[in-house]
């Protein structure tokens, strides 16, 4: 078993040479739990690699390590967050595990109870509430809509605006317009599925009698069912049907792109929806469903302007690893200097948003050579490199 790289970075660090340090007791902690087994040599004296790693069972405390590690971090989060005088009762619920990523996956030789051995995954999880977390209570999932009054007294700049959309209260323009404009901002309060649940005036003055927050939110869901569709179907071009994922380092069956593993996790999530078992009997509707529950509704993505950016990102988001890739190709494409988390928070899109249309096939050719690196230090380049780099290119 290769050492993880949080290990790594425990053993490599300065404190870790000194014996009193919490960076000396933790790596020598993870290092018994890791590295169970005994050395051993060869007839000659060399080193020889293990015939497997650890037992199940403690295959089974290893993981219990790193649950327990991040329940630990998660209710020190919570506690902090109730503990915040400064954030509203109206964000009190907001549900601090969303920000849960995996940090790294570990390879394990694991003997089984049967005595056969085989090749399983220990998952070590991050708590990343960083940008996105803060964004979320201070926005509270909202956006914001421009309303204008339609009749013959309108003028032009007015109606340019009439039920434009705002993401970002920034970039609210100034209102009123003029002297005597009629118009108001609504103040959109969403769900996690971008879905309205309370509204109220944020600018101007409403008319009596208006109600004009169904016919907008429905443009909205309109619009971003549009954006979702076509970025589905440019993936739904390059994922393919079934496949058993021989060809791979972690032998998986997959569906439509849709592997085993993601369709148990969506089914424990969502019992009553009565999914398949086997993601072979997977069918596109489900498939595609699973896609705007796990790798859409839940981002900014769909916050993305440009149509093309926007659809190789979420490609990228389904594989895995979107967010430092683009902030890096952002970061080598422009000044943004935007910190390298993986998140693709409000700083990444606004930075995004701002590429000019004439930069548009620059900035790609740099997103593209920054996906090439980042696949080319996966476990499954060898065997995938090809299809990969023909995937990358099509962005």
């Amino acid at each position: 078993m290769q050492t993880p790289n949080f290990l790594r970075n425990l053993l490599q660090s300065n404190n870790y040479w000194n014996k009193d340090s919490t960076e000396f007791a933790k790596a020598n902690e993870y290092l018994e739990t890791l590295f169970p087994g005994q050395l051993q040599k060869d007839a000659t004296g060399q080193y020889i690699d293990p015939e497997y790693d650890m037992t199940y069972e403690q295959f089974l405390a290893a993981q219990k390590k790193f649950d327990d590690e991040i329940e630990e971090v998660l209710q020190e989060a919570e506690s902090e967050h109730d503990d915040e005088s400064d954030v509203s009762n109206e964000f009190q619920n907001v549900d601090i595990r969303q920000f849960v990523e995996i940090a790294e996956t570990i390879d394990v030789l694991v003997v089984m109870p049967d005595g056969n051995i085989e090749t399983k995954q220990l998952i070590v999880y991050e708590l990343n509430i960083q940008e996105s977390s803060n964004e979320y209570l201070e926005s509270g999932n909202k956006t914001w809509i421009w309303h204008s009054e339609d009749d013959e007294r309108i003028c032009d700049d007015c109606a340019s605006h009439d039920s434009e959309i705002f993401e970002d209260n920034d970039d609210i323009p100034g209102i009123p317009v003029h002297p005597n404009c009629r118009c108001w901002v609504e103040e959109v309060k969403l769900d996690d599925n971008g879905k309205p649940i309370s509204s109220k005036v944020y600018k101007g003055q409403k008319p009596e009698n208006k109600t004009e927050t169904n016919k907008v939110s429905d443009m909205k869901t309109s619009k971003d069912t549009e954006k979702f569709d076509q970025a589905y179907n440019n993936l739904k071009e390059r994922e393919g049907g079934y496949t058993t994922g021989k060809n791979q380092k972690k032998d998986e069956p997959t569906n439509m792109g849709i592997k085993q593993s993601t369709l148990d996790k969506y089914s424990a999530k969502y019992p009553d929806k009565n999914f398949p078992q086997d993601v072979k009997d997977l069918n596109e509707h489900q498939a595609k469903e699973i896609y705007k529950s796990e790798y859409w509704d839940n981002t900014r993505i769909p916050q993305i302007e440009n149509d093309r950016i926007r659809n190789a990102i979420f490609d990228m988001n389904v594989m895995g690893g979107a967010g430092k890739v683009v902030q890096r190709a952002i970061n080598n494409f422009s000044d943004a200097n935007l910190k390298v988390d993986g998140i693709i928070g409000k700083e990444t899109i606004k930075a995004i948003n701002a590429i000019p249309d004439t930069k548009i096939e620059e900035f790609m050719s740099t997103v593209k050579s920054e996906r090439i690196n980042y696949l080319q230090n996966t476990r499954n380049w060898e065997t995938a490199k090809n299809g990969w780099t023909k995937r990358t290119n099509a962005y």
